[in-house]
């Protein structure tokens, strides 16, 4: 455990003890949730996920289920106060507890500020950080209740929650509210001498396919409300291709999922995937006083 990281310890000496507990994953269909979902199994808990894709996430469970472990797929839209509610009330019909909660699903729209439309905002806003929000509002509650040994509420970020590139405004500004978000509930529970925790996922490059799966879906709830999708322009397709290469060559999930597991059992706050990325942020502070500058640190 790291020094100076006030996690209260259980028995074993760790922050949390995994085995026989049950964790809430959202936007579990693939990427970081479902290394998280497999990190998680692997270590004896039982999982219920969640995605959008109905279709995806029952497969991914059905997956889990089909080597030994123990998992649902909830279909969820992480935007909608009610989809999150029902997603609870499974994962209490189902195991009457739940100990960890991780609020990952994300999507991403790349277009210069001034291209973004009000609904791709609202959009991105929702899923980002409307769905965490929701998260830790209905979950908190059940976790502070049945988590009787410690729980946890971890929600996924990124470096660029930490320093805002170009072209990716909704996108920074959420994953920096949920940064917020979470900082303020964990010292609210160490004010209170909680044994329960929150956390902050910042990932770099990993391999997954949010930008395919952003574009799908964005299109798709586009379709639904008959509301306008921005112009990527010029700036945003080239981010995005950009992005989506950065990504293909990046981190394997699974290996995520491990950090975010490790982090959880040893109290930790901060998770980052790629330690010196955190490099950008240095940069950042030192540039504010006395230059009062806005560091030029690229992300790709």
């Amino acid at each position: 455990m790291t020094a100076g990281s006030n996690a209260d310890q259980t028995a074993s000496g760790l922050a949390f003890e995994p085995r026989d507990k049950v964790a809430v994953v959202t936007g579990a269909a693939g990427g970081i949730g479902l290394g998280m979902a497999r990190a998680f199994t692997e270590a004896g808990m039982s999982v219920v996920l969640a995605d959008i894709d109905a279709d995806r996430i029952e497969a991914t469970a059905a997956g889990l289920r089909a080597v030994g472990h123990d998992a649902i797929g909830v279909a969820t839209d992480v935007s909608k106060l009610d989809d999150v509610q029902a997603l609870a009330d499974a994962a209490m019909d189902t195991h009457g507890r739940v100990d960890v909660l991780c609020n990952n699903a994300g999507a991403a729209i790349f277009a210069k500020l001034s291209n973004v439309t009000v609904e791709d905002w609202e959009w991105t806003l929702g899923v980002d950080l409307w769905g965490p929000i929701y998260g830790t509002k209905v979950f908190q509650p059940i976790i502070q209740d049945t988590a009787t040994q410690g729980g946890h509420i971890n929600t996924t970020s990124s470096v660029a929650g930490l320093v805002a590139g170009a072209a990716a405004g909704p996108y920074n500004v959420a994953k920096s509210g949920v940064i917020a978000l979470m900082a303020t509930l964990e010292r609210e529970f160490r004010i209170a001498k909680s044994p329960h925790h929150a956390s902050v996922l910042c990932p770099g490059p990993i391999n997954t396919d949010i930008n395919r799966n952003s574009v799908r879906n964005r299109r798709e709830a586009a379709q639904q409300t008959q509301t306008e999708v921005s112009d990527t322009g010029a700036a945003g397709k080239k981010l995005g291709s950009k992005m989506a290469d950065f990504l293909a060559k990046g981190m394997d999930p699974d290996e995520v999922g491990r950090i975010v597991l490790d982090g959880i059992v040893t109290g930790r706050f901060w998770m980052f995937t790629h330690p010196k990325l955190s490099s950008l942020y240095r940069e950042q502070i030192d540039m504010m006083d006395p230059d009062g500058l806005l560091s030029m640190g690229k992300l790709t």
